[in-house]
């Protein structure tokens, strides 16, 4: 299920060729967890959503308020007609076609899709978990690498990477070999009563 724009329908054929986000990466996206009909931290999301789109110079329609978003991705939620404990819901924003690189127009477009998961709970395993520095590239530090676009180079590069040497993650770094995630996550370190994550300056 597919919603476009505030229509929900079945057919995920409605992206064209041309989209910028296909095309060139010019997109921008949030993924969320949806319990009980409630997106867990969703204030959160939504403003670094409108960060990443202001970073990006995407015009910000004046319907992209909190709640109408919000009621889009729930209303794609029950559009599945599941009935999962929990969803993962992810909401892309890509600027509408137009130009090359330099786009002719700067309006934008979004798109929500939902799946069912499992579990609501975060769940902490203790399983054998394997991990690698990924060394082949870097993540630059700075502003464009703290939003979350739809170019994933590194990320994917990094997953494969882990997948044919039998890793179960890889850790990247950026230009200065500072840790500054996982391929698909963030990374935390607990000692006592203190918690450190990598700095948004380091990428």
């Amino acid at each position: 299920m597919v919603n476009l724009n505030g229509q929900i329908t079945s057919n995920s054929e409605l992206l064209t060729p041309n989209n910028r986000a296909f095309a060139y990466g010019d997109g921008v996206f949030e993924t969320m967890k949806v319990v009980a009909g409630k997106i867990l931290f969703w204030e959160d999301h939504y403003l670094r959503l409108m960060a990443s789109m202001r970073i990006m110079r995407m015009e910000i329609p004046l319907s992209f308020t909190m709640d109408y978003l919000e009621q889009q991705i729930q209303d794609t939620v029950v559009a599945l007609n599941s009935t999962s404990p929990a969803y993962k819901a992810r909401i892309t924003v890509y600027r509408n076609e137009g130009g090359r690189y330099t786009p002719r127009v700067n309006t934008v477009s979004f798109v929500v899709v939902a799946e069912p998961i499992d579990s609501p709970f975060y769940l902490f395993s203790t399983d054998d978990y394997e991990i690698e520095l990924f060394k082949d590239y870097y993540v630059n530090s700075g502003l464009l690498s703290t939003i979350k676009s739809t170019n994933r180079a590194i990320n994917i590069l990094a997953g494969i990477f882990a997948q044919e040497n039998d890793y179960h993650n890889c850790v990247l770094l950026n230009e200065n070999k500072m840790v500054v995630e996982a391929t698909n996550g963030n990374l935390f370190l607990v000692f006592g009563n203190t918690i450190k994550t990598p700095s948004i300056e380091s990428g």
